[in-house]
């Protein structure tokens, strides 16, 4: 990471972006917690504890949220410094904050769903005690404290770093950024199918015969 103080993090997702994300990195990141959001409709009321959407399940419309986001400057700027920590900008992708990642992670712990709310303090807390360090500290308080948040021994800690990563990966590999790093080329239209390459071929024949097939 960059020794030069962060640049503030704007905004970058819509509510409407940013609800059908967790949808769609939902299942992926909680065993499926997120999809709700898509079998729901709109509803509910404006407090952080809203029951969520109804029963018509249309998010084609524009999309106002029954809740407001949390987290607050503060822990927005901690999440893109930690978010950019897991997922640096490389040379073929852009860091997690460009895409809009810590928009995510907000979204994420407002939603009052289950696994979401269980999640809420855990996210907060430990981004909230970043603060000084990442947010307000200089160039080696900053390193000195991400540096030391794989290693550490406490219980709160490694709950915090371990779900706060596996957010934030989640939701970057269900991004066409994301998608395009790991190479995967899917949902895409093929002429031709050349069907399993030789060496392939070779080993399967190989697995086969040792099987008596």
């Amino acid at each position: 990471m960059s020794d030069e103080t962060p640049k503030p993090y704007r905004r970058k997702i819509d509510r409407r972006t940013a609800l059908i994300w967790v949808g769609a990195a939902g299942a992926a990141i909680a065993g499926g917690a997120g999809v709700v959001i898509y079998r729901d409709a709109i509803g509910g009321k404006a407090t952080p504890t809203a029951g969520g959407y109804g029963t018509d399940p249309k998010l084609n419309p524009p999309v106002k949220a029954p809740w407001p986001r949390l987290l607050s400057d503060d822990e927005l700027q901690a999440a893109a410094i930690l978010a950019d920590f897991i997922l640096p900008a490389a040379a073929t992708a852009p860091a997690a904050s460009a895409l809009g990642v810590p928009d995510f992670i907000d979204e994420w712990v407002s939603a009052p769903y289950p696994d979401q709310l269980k999640d809420r303090p855990v996210i907060r807390d430990g981004l909230k005690a970043l603060i000084p360090d990442l947010v307000r500290g200089d160039a080696g308080r900053r390193a000195a404290a991400l540096a030391a948040l794989p290693r550490s021994t406490d219980e709160k800690t490694q709950a915090f770093f371990k779900r706060f990563r596996a957010l934030t990966v989640g939701a970057y590999y269900t991004t066409e950024a994301g998608f395009k790093d790991i190479g995967y080329i899917g949902n895409e239209a093929r002429a031709s199918d050349p069907g399993p390459s030789a060496e392939v071929k070779a080993v399967l024949e190989e697995r086969l015969k040792a099987l008596g097939l």
